[in-house]
């Protein structure tokens, strides 16, 4: 009643986090918060509940609530070209890697609008394209392979510092074969236009 779900949805979101072995009291908080995403996204109640599941794994450290994700998500869907649908389904291929890499949650949407907005690719596509890029910049030998082509990047950067770092030296270089070779070291040869967006 509280979100405008039908019983069977209800059923089946409950189902999905029941399983997690969640209190029932946190049970009802999260299944809440996936129901009214379902219902702004077009994402079933499964997907939903496993798009938030995966949201508040991949970011513990972030501490949000599963309102305060849907908050988020709906607040970027209502002010950008992406939908609350792409960015969930994002967030469950990129988020822990993210966060491995340093990226905030809330970077971690800006990355994924920017480039859904530049590209139009889908929430599953750019959410495994992030996950590589920042494997990839995490890699000492990428690092250090991007050092010797001029790009002031180090171990110690965090996932968006690296990515600034790609951007600062892409713009001082005019060569575009070495142009090239620096984003297709970030981000390997079917990452480029992912690199170029970020």
């Amino acid at each position: 009643k509280n979100t405008g779900q039908a019983f069977a949805t209800v059923a089946d979101g409950a189902s999905e986090l029941a399983r997690q072995g969640l209190s029932a009291q946190e049970t009802v908080k999260r299944l809440n918060a996936a129901l009214i995403l379902t219902r702004v996204s077009g994402l079933d109640a499964q997907g939903s509940v496993n798009a938030l599941t995966a949201a508040i794994n991949g970011f513990t450290s972030a501490g949000l609530t599963a309102e305060q994700i849907v908050n988020k998500l709906v607040a970027v869907d209502t002010a950008f070209a992406v939908s609350a649908k792409d960015l969930a389904e994002a967030f469950s291929r990129a988020g822990s890697t993210a966060e491995d890499a340093g990226v905030s949650f809330d970077e971690l949407l800006g990355l994924v609008t920017a480039v859904q907005q530049t590209t139009a690719r889908g929430g599953a596509v750019i959410g495994n394209a992030l996950k590589s890029i920042f494997s990839r910049l995490s890699r000492g030998t990428v690092i250090e392979d991007l050092q010797a082509l001029g790009v002031e990047i180090d171990a110690s950067q965090t996932g968006v510092q690296k990515l600034q770092a790609l951007s600062a030296a892409l713009a001082k270089i005019s060569d575009p074969t070495q142009a090239n070779a620096i984003k297709e070291l970030a981000g390997g040869v079917y990452q480029i236009n992912v690199v170029s967006a970020v």
